[in-house]
């Protein structure tokens, strides 16, 4: 079967409706759980090991397949070609979060529209690891919208390139199967991916297979946020390019800066520099080259980015999946 160029869309305006499921529900907290089981299995036998984080990941893996073969049964059994679409969409839909990325940062933007500091505080916390007590307003909308470009690498764009690469591989199982391994291993780098004496060996294969994960859409969501931007009123395409390029490197971690630049380029903004995580300083680079004084406004206007190029590379990687097979 060719692959279906509407999988995207549908899983895209299946987000926006219905947004995430409940925790208890939600697959990805599915996979959370029996990470944690399989990491007590393979320290028991292995001990804190970077076998033993290999053997544990891959298991979370294989499990996570597993639970992705026992939803496209049924379906296998109806006579519609269609119908194995259906199980494929719902798999993309819950890799990808584009509405729960939203909200989260329009709680901050609406606390600070209100001159709520300390909900705020508490609002942005929930979405950055760094200490988060002693930010003023800047420091709060300048996190967020760090946040937001982020997420938007590895809560949307990474799971539309590989449903898209799935789907031409394999079909509708290949694209639910490829963007479900790659929200596995982005579950398992936020669980295990720590550089502390507990995950400093167990947790580098899921940190480096997510990186590997990323690395290609990291790069391509770069011209994809300078073609949103020039829909975007307020932010600059041109910006968003020549910064998101010139600062690409100018992160510890091998892709979070190509997004974290353009948007910085885009909004004219320099995010990133010196934070503190449980008290320790980490003296980082900024990132872009405008004001550090992020505003209320510089984060409205990040939200509506992250929702036109979320909108773009949906589009686009749905045009690659009806016009490549005719070839």
């Amino acid at each position: 079967m060719f692959p279906c160029p509407f999988i995207l869309s549908a899983a895209f305006l299946l987000d926006i409706l219905a947004g995430e499921p409940p925790n208890r529900y939600h697959p990805v907290c599915l996979i959370g759980r029996c990470a944690r089981r399989m990491e007590t299995l393979a320290r028991q036998r292995w001990g804190g090991t970077f076998h033993a984080g290999m053997a544990a990941a891959l298991a979370t893996c294989v499990s996570a397949w597993s639970g992705c073969v026992a939803l496209f049964l049924p379906f296998s059994l109806l006579s519609s070609p269609w119908a194995s679409w259906i199980p494929s969409v719902l798999v993309i839909y819950i890799c990808m979060a584009p509405r729960s990325l939203a909200e989260h940062a329009r709680n901050v933007e609406n606390a600070l529209r209100s001159g709520n500091e300390e909900e705020a505080r508490r609002s942005v916390s929930m979405i950055v690891g760094r200490d988060t007590e002693r930010l003023d307003v800047y420091g709060i909308a300048r996190a967020a919208i760090e946040s937001v470009a982020e997420n938007l690498t590895d809560g949307v764009f990474s799971t539309l390139f590989w449903a898209t690469a799935g789907s031409l591989a394999g079909g509708s199982f290949g694209a639910a199967s490829a963007a479900l391994t790659h929200r596995v291993f982005n579950t398992l780098d936020a669980m295990w991916g720590k550089k502390n004496d507990r995950y400093r060996h167990f947790g580098t294969f899921a940190a480096r297979t997510d990186d590997a994960l990323n690395f290609i859409p990291a790069r391509l969501i770069l011209p994809c946020i300078s073609l949103a931007s020039l829909f975007v009123k307020e932010t600059s395409a041109r910006r968003a390019f020549t910064t998101g390029w010139t600062f690409r490197r100018a992160h510890a971690s091998p892709n979070s800066a190509w997004s974290e630049a353009a948007f910085a380029g885009a909004l004219g903004l320099s995010i990133g520099g010196p934070v503190s995580y449980k008290g320790i300083p980490a003296d980082y680079p900024w990132i872009g080259a405008g004001r550090t004084e992020a505003t209320v406004k510089d984060l409205s206007l990040a939200i509506r980015l992250m929702w036109m190029t979320a909108a773009a590379g949906t589009a686009i990687f749905s045009l690659i999946l009806f016009f490549i097979p005719r070839f």
